[in-house]
């Protein structure tokens, strides 16, 4: 059964991303390629067991700052090694100690306008009480303003001690320490970071803290995955990982630390990292699988070094001598021949459509998938297998905005259709 769906929102995701389709151009036919690292990723619309992954750094920590407030001095560069605790940065004191003079000034003369406003009203009360029947409520009207004035100055000053605290606490820190151990991975430029204390023209005036520095624990390894909506229930914080080589038998154990749903995966062709899927039915529109990445924390990292690929699998209890050390191929990418051999169809030099003979290993009946030993990477292109492919045909790496446009421009114009009868 779990077979069966797996083939069909294959057949689904490939219509609506129409890989393999030809068509016309100034150079002749061409035909859509994706890469297979792509394909890999999408884990046959997400009923894979394995993710690909890679060794990367451990925790990083975005150390923000205030964009009201001007940087007095940046005391560390891309590249320097810091500790917990260490000062990475600090506010220019001098204009918020003027600005905090200020505001003390303000409430004394508030409470100073208070005092004189309650002599004014004693003296006026004297007066009321010797004032003749026809004067009284001259007096009275005197009195309820001078009142009026002081309860006013009183929320004036109760909003001036809340801004005074906030400045005092801000004085207190206004040097900005690394929350962690690690490696200076960037540092902004305080303009483009946003906000200036002596004038409103950058990026944010708001008050909002912004990054300014990205400290990266390049002391311990851990490893990246990604998974999307299609696949999100598969996985869950706290469940036990395994980590396999694709170059040898090793494998390290981990436990999935955290799924970052706050920030998507991008790349080159796609910076918001969406996987484009077709509907059905009735709903025949493009919707989108933004993929987002997973972290596992490795209980042990010898043997590993950062940036190596491997493969990433919920820990079963089984071991599984046939784990692939290649890229696990949905079925439908391949054409099989009657002697046995397989072929995709490629993207060889220049970006001509090729055919490129693969050697199959281990199938995974539950995703109809097999791996491939020799003749295909994780970098290659290759198209969905259609009867009017033919070798030499001009390429073109798939664009999932593009496609997502064209799908909203083609349902629009059924829409138009249906209305006109």
């Amino acid at each position: 059964m779990k077979k069966a769906l797996s083939a069909i929102l294959a057949g689904v995701l490939l219509l609506g991303l129409g890989t393999g389709c030809a068509k016309n151009s100034s150079d002749g036919e061409t035909v859509t390629v994706e890469e297979v690292s792509s394909i890999v990723g999408a884990g046959s619309v997400g009923l894979a067991d394995w993710y690909a992954g890679k060794v990367v750094s451990g925790e990083t920590a975005d150390v923000k700052r205030d964009s009201t407030k001007a940087i007095l001095d940046t005391y560390v560069e891309v590249g320097d090694m810091v500790q917990a605790g260490d000062i990475l940065f600090a506010y220019d004191t001098e204009k918020m100690q003027l600005d905090l003079d200020k505001m003390l000034l303000e409430k004394e003369k508030l409470e100073n306008s208070i005092t004189n406003d309650n002599a004014t009203i004693e003296e006026l009360e004297k007066q009321k009480a010797k004032a003749k029947e026809e004067e009284q409520l001259s007096y009275t009207l005197q009195i309820d303003e001078k009142k009026a004035d002081i309860r006013e100055n009183q929320y004036n000053i109760a909003l001036s001690e809340r801004d005074i605290a906030a400045m005092q606490a801000a004085l207190e820190n206004a040097e900005i320490a690394s929350p962690i151990a690690g490696r200076i991975m960037s540092v902004e430029d305080p303009e483009s970071a946003g906000g200036s204390y002596y004038g409103y023209d950058t990026d944010d005036t708001s008050g909002n803290d912004v990054k300014y520095i990205t400290v990266t624990d390049v002391t311990r390894l851990r490893v990246q995955g990604n998974i999307n909506e299609l696949n999100a229930g598969a996985l869950t914080e706290g469940m036990a990982m395994t980590v396999r080589s694709r170059m040898d038998e090793r494998t390290w154990t981990g436990t999935l630390s955290m799924i970052d749903w706050e920030n998507p995966v991008g790349n080159d062709d796609n910076q918001n990292g969406m996987v484009y899927v077709s509907g059905s039915g009735e709903d025949d529109g493009m919707t989108t699988a933004t993929k987002y990445p997973f972290y596992v924390e490795l209980t042990d990292t010898e043997g590993l070094i950062l940036g190596q690929h491997v493969y990433i699998e919920p820990d079963t209890g089984e071991d599984e001598q046939d784990a692939p050390k290649g890229p696990m191929l949905p079925g439908y990418y391949l054409v099989m021949e009657d002697d046995g051999s397989a072929f995709v169809w490629a993207a060889g030099d220049k970006d001509k459509l090729e055919k490129r003979a693969v050697t199959l290993g281990v199938y995974d009946e539950n995703t109809d998938s097999y791996e491939i030993v020799d003749g295909l990477s994780e970098d290659d292109c290759i198209a969905f297998p259609a009867e009017n492919l033919e070798e030499g045909m001009t390429t073109e790496k798939f664009d999932p905005a593009a496609a997502a446009e064209a799908a909203a421009e083609a349902e629009g114009g059924a829409e138009v259709a249906s209305l006109g009868g």
